[in-house]
């Protein structure tokens, strides 16, 4: 196993609002900025995303890697995408499909969103794509929390606007408690 910053691989996570909005519920949005300073890890909070928050009077103070501004080709990637979808959803989905197909293979492309429609789009256009059980599975394996950490976000999760089985919560449990660090 690869320890935390040993690793080869560079990654780019995408965010979109909804698993934003349940960090800020439970108080760790420092965990975007944390996941960031690994330095093997870009990330990007589009414009839509950004627009979203704005709109609804919160102003998410995090950093962003946006290695893709080129509206006129946005625009184009946009088409693509359904407009039944939120703007945020949008961005971010146009956004990672274009670095998926920019970026080497050493480097992977996510789009981090609980959206079950815009997981669906991500999955039909060959996105890679988890949500908030993946970002705190994700977190701990890199080492930017602790296995009793990652526990108790998941503990909270039920408590937050999330929806969520107990199945996936026990699966997830599950895969963090058998993470060697």
């Amino acid at each position: 196993m690869r320890k935390p910053g040993n690793s080869r691989r560079r990654y780019v996570l995408v965010f979109n609002a909804t698993t934003l909005i349940v960090l800020r519920e439970l108080g760790r949005m420092d965990m975007v900025e944390a996941i960031r300073r690994l330095g093997y890890v870009s990330i990007v909070i589009p414009r839509g995303v950004r627009n979203e928050f704005l709109r609804a009077g919160i102003d998410i103070a995090i950093p962003s890697n946006n290695m893709f501004d080129d509206e006129e080709l946005m625009e184009d990637l946009l088409l693509d995408i359904p407009r039944s979808l939120g703007e945020g959803e949008r961005h971010a989905i146009a956004i990672a499909y274009s670095l998926t197909q920019r970026l080497g293979q050493d480097t992977v492309v996510v789009v981090v969103t609980d959206d079950k429609r815009a997981r669906s789009k991500c999955r039909e256009l060959g996105v890679k794509v988890f949500g908030t059980l993946g970002l705190i599975e994700f977190a701990k394996k890199h080492g930017v929390i602790s296995k009793e950490e990652a526990l108790k976000l998941l503990d909270l999760l039920p408590d937050t606007s999330l929806y969520v089985t107990e199945e996936l919560l026990g699966e997830a449990r599950a895969r963090i408690r058998q993470q060697d660090i």
